[in-house]
């Protein structure tokens, strides 16, 4: 009975021993200061000029987007438009709109800047309103000269 415990007491040893002697000879493997895993110049000669390339591309592909989007939606200048009855506009959030003449009206509730108050129906000649949301819509009742700034389509 003893020497079956000792027995299974060496082999168990044995085996711990074998374990702790071949993780100790992996991990010494792995890299030292004359043979690295990865050379200082690996890294300066070829991933970094790799990567700051690519990062370069990302940026200059975000700024020409963001420059479509300026020019497409961030105008400076009132443009003049005449709508025929019937139609509806709408306005990307932040647009303004200044109705010269003709009859509109808007369910989605603009910010009439003239008179600081929110608008739900029947818009007032020369106010200048504001779109508080994306795709506030603006129906014309009778042929309308509108003033617009900002996004926005006629349907």
């Amino acid at each position: 009975m003893k020497r079956k415990r000792w027995t299974a007491r060496l082999t168990s040893l044995a085996l711990v021993l074998v374990t702790v002697v071949v993780a100790a000879v992996a991990a010494g493997n792995q890299g030292s200061q004359s043979d690295p895993l990865v050379t200082l110049s690996y890294l300066n000669e070829k991933a970094l000029p790799e990567l700051l390339a690519q990062v370069d591309k990302k940026v200059e592909e975000g700024t020409k987007e963001l420059r479509e989007k300026m020019e497409d939606k961030g105008q400076a200048v009132f443009q003049t438009l005449e709508v025929d009855s019937g139609k509806t506009v709408t306005l990307t959030a932040g647009s303004q709109l200044l109705l010269r003449s003709g009859a509109a009206s808007c369910t989605d509730g603009l910010i009439d800047l003239t008179t600081g108050e929110t608008v739900w129906g029947e818009l007032a000649v020369n106010h200048l309103y504001i779109a508080s949301g994306e795709g506030q819509k603006i129906t014309v009742a009778e042929k309308a000269a509108v003033m617009t700034l900002g996004g926005y389509t006629v349907q």
